[in-house]
Parts: C-alpha cells; sequence; structure tokens
C-alpha cells in the first residue's frame, strides 16, 4: 500500500496545496506555522475518518480563514496494484467518496453511507480488526504532535494498562470479565424476579373453585329468568294488538275534529273575503265611471305632451346655433388679435436682425490686418533652424577650443598631444605657444554666433506675437462668421413667420364669414319662446283630467277579474259549509264505537308490561355480565397456571446460565487478558531492544514491563540495574517511546506510519542514529528488524534525515 499524493483546498492555512509522496520515507520539513501537522491532520481526515474536531475544537477552525467549504483528496495504491482515491469535505453537507481509477478517470464506488466507505477502506489499507480507523490512526499509526509519547508515560498503571490493553486489541477479555459481573448480577436478580412472580401467581389461582361454582349458579338463573321474559313477552304482543285497535279509534275521531275546526276557520276566513271582494267589484265600476269622464281631457294632454316635445327639439337647435355663433366671436376677435401682434412682432424682429448684420460686418472690417504681420509670422520656422544651425556651430567652437586648450597644457609639459609621450622634437627647448592665437580666434568668432543668436531670439518674440495676434484674429473671424449665419437663419424663420400672417388673416376672415351665416339661420327661431309657452299653458290646464284618467284606469281594467273572483268564492263558500255538516255527522258515529276508558287501562298495562321485562332484561344482562366476569376470571386463572408452568421452565434455565457465567468468568476471562498481554510485550519487547539499541548505541537493554511500564536494563558494579519512569532522561524515554512505537506498528500489521518531530528531547548522536534507524528498517537490516511497512512520513527539521530520506518536502 502507498500513499501516493494529498491535495488541500481550504484547509486551515493552504489554501490550495497538492503533494507527491514516494515509496519509503518522506520527510516533511519547513518554518513553524507553515502547516506541516496539517498534512497529517488531513491524511488523518480523509484516508482514516478521523473527525475533524479531534484536531480543533470548532470545526470551523480546521477551514481556511474566509472560506465556507474546504476539501481533502488523498491518492493511493492498493496492494492489488489499483489506483484510488479516496476525498472528504469539512463544513456543511459534508461527504466521504471512495472512488477507483478506471483508465484515465476515478469513478465513486457506490457506497450505502460512511459506515460502509470505512469497512472498504479498511480492506484496501489492511487494518480490518474490530477497532474503528479513527482510533487506530489516533492511538498507533499517527498520534498528534502532542500526544506523541500518549500512554506510554502515564503515571496511573492501570490506565495505562487500560489504554495499551485497547491498542492491542486485547481490553475485550478483561471488558468482558467486569461486564460480566452485571450480568451474572442480572441472571441472579432476574432468578429472583421469577421466583416472587411464581409465588404471586399461586396466590392468585388460590380462590379458582370458588369462581367455577360462582359461573354454574350464574347460568343456571340466567336459564330461569329467560323463560319468565318469554311469558311476559307473549302477553305484551296481545295487548298491544288491543291498544293499536284503540289507537287507530282515537287517531280518526281526532283527525275528524281536526278537519272540523280547519272548515270552520276557512268558512270564518271565507266570508271576511267575500265581503272584501264586493267591495272591490264595487270601486272597479266607480272607476269604470270616471275614466271615461276624463278621456277627452287625457287625449288633449297627450297632443300638448307631443307638441311641446317637437318644440323642445327646436330649442336644443337654437341654444346650439347661439354656442356656436358665440364660439366664432370670440375666435374672430382672437384672430384679429393674434393677427396684430404677430405684425407687430414680426417688424421689430426685422429691425433687430440688421441691426445686428451690419455692427457683425463693421466687426469683420476692423479685422483686417497688413501684410507686414503675415510675413513675421511666416518666418518663424526659418528663424528656428537657423538658430539650432548656429548653436550647433556654436557647440563645435567650443569642442575645438577645449582641444587646444588640453594641447597647450600637454606641450607646457613636454609632452606630445598626439602620442601621449615626452616629445623628443623639442626636448632641452621653450616650448612655441601656437595655441593662443588659435584660441583667441575660436573666441571671437563665438562671440559673433552669441550675438546673433541673440538677434535671432528676438526676432522669434516678435514672431510668436505675430503669429498669436493672427490666431486669435482667425478664431475672431470664425465666431463673426458663424454669428452671421446665425442671423441669416433667424430671418429665414422671421420671413416664414411673416408668410404665416396671410394665412391667419384668411382664417379671421372666413370666421366672419361663418358667424355672419349662423345669425341668419338663428332668425327662424324668433317666435319659438311664445310657441312654447302657448303649448305648456294647454297642458297645464288638462294636467287634472290626465290624472284623473290614470289613477282610474287600473281599477276600470280589473273588473272583470273581479267579478270572476267573487263568483268563484261565493260558489267554494257553499262547498266549504256541506263538507262542515258531512264531518260533524262521521265524528258522532266514532265517538259512539269508541271507548275510552278501556282504552287508559289497556295503556296501563302495557306500561306495567314494558317494566317488568325491562327488569327481568336487566337481572339478565346483570347476571350474563357476571357469567362473562366469572369466565375471564377462571380463563386468566388458567393462563396464571401455564404461566407458573413456563415460569418454573424460566428458573430452571436461568439457574444454568448462572452457573455457566461463574465458571466462565472464573475460569476463562479473568486469565486471558493478561496471558495474552504478557505475550503480546514480549514480542514488541524483543524488537523494540534491537531497535533502541541501534538509536542509543548503549548496553542498555529496553524492556515493555507489567502493566506496560518502560524499563531499562543494564549492568552497574557488576550487578544488574532496573529504571523505570522518572528515572529515566527525556532523551532515554523519547528512544524508547519511538522504538516501542515501530514494534507496535509492526505487530498490528500497520503499513503507513506518521511521525510528528520524534526527534524531539534527542541528542544529536541519538537524533543521527534513529535517521540511520529508520532506513535500516526500510532496507530490511537484519540487525535492526526486517522491512515491514511502506511507507513512513516524518515532520522534522533535523538535518540527519537528509541524507535517509527518499524524499524531502519544504513547505513555504
Amino acid at each position: 500500500m502507498q500513499i501516493l499524493s494529498i491535495s488541500l483546498k481550504n484547509i486551515k492555512s493552504h489554501r490550495d496545496q497538492e503533494l507527491q509522496f514516494v515509496n519509503g520515507i518522506n520527510v516533511l520539513s519547513g518554518a513553524n506555522g507553515v502547516g506541516k501537522s496539517t498534512i497529517f491532520e488531513a491524511i488523518g481526515y480523509a484516508l482514516f475518518g478521523v473527525d475533524a474536531r479531534d484536531f480543533v475544537g470548532n470545526i470551523e477552525r480546521f477551514i481556511s480563514i474566509g472560506a465556507k467549504k474546504g476539501e481533502i483528496a488523498v491518492t493511493f495504491l492498493s496492494d492489488d496494484g489499483q489506483t484510488y482515491q479516496v476525498s472528504r469535505s469539512v463544513g456543511a453537507g459534508s461527504k466521504w467518496l471512495l472512488a477507483r481509477k478506471i483508465g484515465d478517470t476515478f469513478e465513486v464506488e457506490d457506497h450505502a453511507g460512511a459506515s460502509e466507505t470505512e469497512t472498504r477502506l479498511k480492506e484496501l489499507l489492511g487494518l480490518e480488526s474490530g477497532r474503528s480507523l479513527a482510533d487506530q490512526y489516533k492511538l498507533v499509526i499517527g498520534p498528534f504532535q502532542n500526544e506523541f509519547l500518549g500512554p506510554f508515560v502515564l503515571k496511573q498503571s492501570t490506565k495505562r494498562q487500560e489504554a495499551f490493553d485497547e491498542i492491542l486489541g486485547i481490553d475485550a477479555w478483561r471488558k468482558t470479565y467486569k461486564g460480566t459481573s452485571t450480568l451474572q448480577a442480572a441472571v441472579k436478580n432476574k432468578i429472583d424476579i421469577v421466583n416472587v412472580e411464581i409465588e404471586g401467581k399461586q396466590e392468585q389461582i388460590s380462590t379458582l373453585p370458588e369462581r367455577k361454582k360462582e359461573l354454574a349458579d350464574s347460568i343456571a338463573e340466567v336459564e330461569v329468568q329467560q323463560k319468565i321474559l318469554l311469558d311476559k313477552v307473549k302477553t305484551l304482543a296481545e295487548i298491544e294488538k288491543q291498544l293499536a285497535k284503540l289507537d287507530e279509534q282515537e287517531k280518526t275521531a281526532n283527525t275528524v275534529k281536526s278537519d272540523i275546526q280547519i272548515l270552520e276557520n276557512r268558512i270564518r276566513d271565507g266570508e271576511g273575503k267575500t265581503t272584501e271582494q264586493t267591495k272591490r267589484v264595487n270601486e272597479a265600476e266607480k272607476a269604470l265611471k270616471a275614466l271615461e269622464k276624463n278621456r277627452g281631457g287625457q287625449e288633449a294632454f297627450a297632443a300638448a305632451e307631443a307638441n311641446l316635445k317637437s318644440l323642445r327639439e327646436q330649442e336644443k337647435q337654437r341654444r346650439k346655433i347661439e354656442k356656436d355663433i358665440n364660439a366664432l366671436d370670440k375666435n374672430g376677435i382672437r384672430l384679429a388679435q393674434t393677427l396684430k401682434h404677430e405684425i407687430r412682432e414680426v417688424e421689430k424682429a426685422e429691425a433687430q436682425l440688421t441691426d445686428e448684420e451690419n455692427q457683425l460686418k463693421k466687426d469683420q472690417k476692423s479685422l483686417e490686418t497688413g501684410d507686414s504681420l503675415s510675413k513675421a509670422a511666416a518666418r518663424l520656422p526659418e528663424i528656428r533652424k537657423e538658430i539650432e544651425q548656429l548653436r550647433s556651430s556654436q557647440g563645435l567652437l567650443r569642442g575645438k577650443r577645449i582641444a587646444l586648450q588640453e594641447g597647450k597644457e600637454k606641450l607646457a609639459e613636454g609632452v606630445c598631444p598626439f602620442f601621449k609621450e615626452q616629445c623628443h622634437n623639442i626636448a632641452g627647448k621653450a616650448p612655441r605657444d601656437v595655441f593662443s592665437t588659435k584660441v583667441d580666434e575660436l573666441d571671437r568668432e563665438n562671440l559673433q554666433l552669441i550675438k546673433r543668436i541673440d538677434d535671432l531670439n528676438q526676432e522669434i518674440t516678435a514672431a510668436e506675437k505675430a503669429r498669436q495676434k493672427l490666431d486669435s484674429i482667425k478664431i475672431r473671424e470664425e465666431v463673426l462668421e458663424k454669428q452671421l449665419n446665425s442671423l441669416t437663419k433667424k430671418r429665414d424663420q422671421n420671413n416664414k413667420r411673416k408668410n404665416a400672417l396671410v394665412e391667419t388673416k384668411k382664417l379671421q376672415e372666413e370666421a366672419e364669414k361663418e358667424a355672419i351665416s349662423r345669425k341668419e339661420d338663428l332668425k327662424k327661431f324668433s317666435n319659438l319662446d311664445n310657441e312654447i309657452t302657448k303649448i305648456e299653458n294647454l297642458r297645464i290646464q288638462h294636467q287634472a283630467a290626465r290624472d284623473a284618467f290614470f289613477a282610474n284606469q287600473k281599477d276600470a281594467q280589473d273588473l272583470n277579474n273581479r267579478r270572476e273572483s267573487l263568483k268563484t268564492m261565493l260558489k267554494l263558500f257553499e262547498q266549504l259549509q256541506q263538507d262542515l255538516t258531512d264531518k260533524r255527522k262521521e265524528l258522532v258515529k266514532l265517538e259512539k264505537d269508541y271507548d275510552s276508558k278501556r282504552h287508559l287501562e289497556v295503556c296501563a298495562t302495557k306500561e306495567q308490561l314494558l317494566a317488568d321485562i325491562a327488569t327481568i332484561k336487566q337481572k339478565i344482562n346483570d347476571l350474563s355480565k357476571d357469567r362473562l366476569r366469572l369466565e375471564e376470571e377462571v380463563k386468566k386463572m388458567k393462563r396464571i397456571k401455564e404461566e407458573i408452568k413456563v415460569r418454573l421452565v424460566n428458573k430452571k434455565s436461568l439457574e444454568a446460565k448462572e452457573e455457566l457465567i461463574k465458571f466462565l468468568r472464573n475460569k476463562i476471562f479473568k486469565n486471558v487478558s493478561a496471558q495474552l498481554s504478557e505475550r503480546f510485550r514480549e514480542e514488541i519487547s524483543l524488537r523494540a531492544d534491537i531497535i533502541y539499541r541501534n538509536i542509543a548505541e548503549t548496553d542498555e537493554e529496553l524492556y515493555w514491563g507489567d502493566k506496560y511500564q518502560i524499563v531499562l536494563l543494564d549492568m552497574d558494579n557488576g550487578k544488574l540495574r532496573e529504571r523505570t519512569d522518572d528515572q529515566l532522561s527525556g532523551g532515554q524515554i523519547m528512544s524508547a517511546v519511538v522504538a516501542l512505537r515501530l514494534a507496535l506498528l509492526q505487530t498490528i500489521g500497520a503499513r503507513v506510519a506518521f511521525f510528528d518531530e520524534p526527534t524531539s528531547n534527542l541528542d544529536a548522536v541519538r537524533r543521527e542514529n534513529l535517521a540511520h534507524a529508520f532506513r535500516a528498517i526500510d532496507v530490511g537490516r537484519e540487525e535492526v528488524t526486517e522491512h515491514w511497512y511502506d511507507q513512513l512520513f516524518l515532520i522534522s527539521h533535523d538535518v540527519a534525515f537528509t541524507e535517509v530520506t527518499d524524499k524531502i518536502i519544504c513547505l513555504e
């Protein structure tokens, strides 16, 4: 098995980190705080399922600051040569997924949950013990940095024994021994409970014979009461037949009485309705006479109403014409005022435009310039070019003067200015001054150039002023041209406005003509008001006759209906009186056949029989309940009797279990844990001692003593010396713990291990020896131990590991 790589995203200080590992020893180095221990924590979290809260108190501190979710992916090679990748996220909705590499991609395996994923990883890592992967990692494979010494240095021997029994997987025997004491007590308690239950149930069935006798008596009494009830029911049937006949006679008589009462009430109501209907017929006859009397007045009113309606329509037409005339007059006045105002405004705008145009032309004329200003501005480039040439010449003169001056100085020293050595031509002679004349000529030429440059600078200043003035004049001319163009547009707009006055004048004339035409139409309605007044007076004159006509019209039209209704009422009244006579005769006959006293006696007899039957039924019901109760009690007691038999069998079984538990606890569980512990300690001590001797380079023997105590044995003055715990130095304890951990890892079959700063408290020699011991294990040297691991991961700042490691990973 080999871990190939790890990828971390947003895990503590690792925002986006990926590391590759090799087979053998991998060392992580770097400054404190770069996240070396975080790499081990991430492998434990993703590959072994360790809870993030085992590393940090709050799971959010396992995620990088500012991030909401982290991701860890570990790629590893299994023993069968297959490549897998296990990934686990940190944060909300965390997932633990295992994927197998097929081709160039990883396909996620389908697991029901985290427990199934862990089982699969145990199989691939070869760690299929009963303990969880997380516990195996935290206790043995990759203990945290602050827990490396862990249970090795616990002072309390009992706690130290419990911790290593759990690591070695033999704590189950000791725990089973302790746990079965509770089981033994529980079995004993169950036996006591069963004895109490048997005694209680035997007391409950002691009254069973008495309950059986009570049940037989109750059944006999029920049979007697049922016979009495049957006789009573037969007698009740006969009485109910007699009572049914008497009830029918009484019902018929009461029905006839009710019919008589209804007929009498209907006859009284009929008399009142007949009188009322006669009155309504008389009123309809009077209304008919009044209708005929006022018919002429109603017709005259209707004719006046029709004429008035026509006149009102004409009145509406007149009002419309008046409204049109008023609107036309207002429009004419408005158009006249608009025309006058527009003429005045157009003339005013024309005068203003003329004045502005004259002023602009005057300003344009004032901007005209002479040829001298243009010529001065045009020479500006030529002058600048000439100055540049003069300045160049001035630079050449300055260079020549410096060269001549240097030659003069060298020659004064007797050194040739060309060959830079002593001149033999003038040796022993005074040097001639051949440079002063040339220097003076150069100075004169330079003065002439300076004067010419000053003159040209003055000309440049004048030319620049001329150019600036020309540019200013040009800008002003452009502004004036734009203003003239704007005046032209304004004059065009004013002309359009002037042309629009003709249309306004035309509209005014049309409005005046339309007003005159509508006034002619208005003259047709000059007599309309008089005609309306005349028709309204005629309408008022016939208003009373019209109102009287309509007031009596409805009653007059209903006269025939009222007469028919009165005739029908009289006929019905006669029929009701005949029906009343027949019903009274029928009642006399019914009262002769019906005996009310006999009816009351039969009712009383029925009530007594019903009471007797109800009493007997209640008695039978009570007896039946007693019977059911007694039957239930008898059944319950029989069940209890069976339960007692079951309890006795259960008691016998529990007593046998109690004997078995006693045997297992005293003969097996009590001794196996100690024997297994001794065997493991002997095997681990042998391997650890060899490793320890290589690290410490001493004749001390490392032995894992009783209750897992670290013991070092050596000879002192010819006597065997045994030292433990506080008698050992920090380096001895750390060396012993490292040796024991390596031997323990080999014993439990771990193929990969993690050591965080294992060289703490070790001197330089022991650190170097430890590094070589790791390498010896890696290559399987016989004097140390056989090769048992595939990969070893170390965190160390020690240079001793650089010589033995297969790969050093430096974290920045």
